[in-house]
């Protein structure tokens, strides 16, 4: 699994305040104990991180890991967790999601479903864009 690296670093979202978060260290206690890097958020108190092999969790009171209420996004390309890369104040709803291996993205506005590959909706008109009879 890719580890961000100061040369690719990437724009990643915290999922609850939709400011950048920023590179760090953090130690994972679940399974056995390991330092990483990670993105964390700077905002004061909250716990959000990110790394592109676990995409988000959250760094509980003695370091272990927690991810239930967390976005799980996953790139339909890679099979890797998607970081949230823009949101739009004129519409709050919308969120891109962006893959930290292909960069390929994904939008809320795509059906997007987490955990489940994207499959294509059936449509009126064939491959060749005519209507099918």
């Amino acid at each position: 699994m890719p580890t961000p690296q100061p040369c690719k670093q990437f724009h990643v979202l915290c999922h609850e305040h939709h400011i950048e978060m920023r590179l760090t260290n953090v130690l994972i206690t679940k399974g056995p104990p390991s330092q990483t890097s990670a993105y964390a958020c700077p905002i004061p108190d909250c716990t959000v991180h990110y790394t592109a092999s676990n995409g988000y969790f959250i760094d509980g009171n003695n370091g272990s890991v927690e991810g239930d209420l967390t976005p799980r996004v996953t790139c339909p390309r890679e099979g890797q967790r998607m970081y949230l890369a823009e949101t739009n104040p004129a519409k709050r709803a919308f969120r891109l999601w962006r893959c930290p291996q292909c960069d390929s993205t994904r939008t809320n506005e795509e059906g997007l479903v987490t955990d489940l590959p994207l499959t294509p909706l059936p449509t009126p008109w064939g491959r060749s864009g005519n209507p099918t009879a």
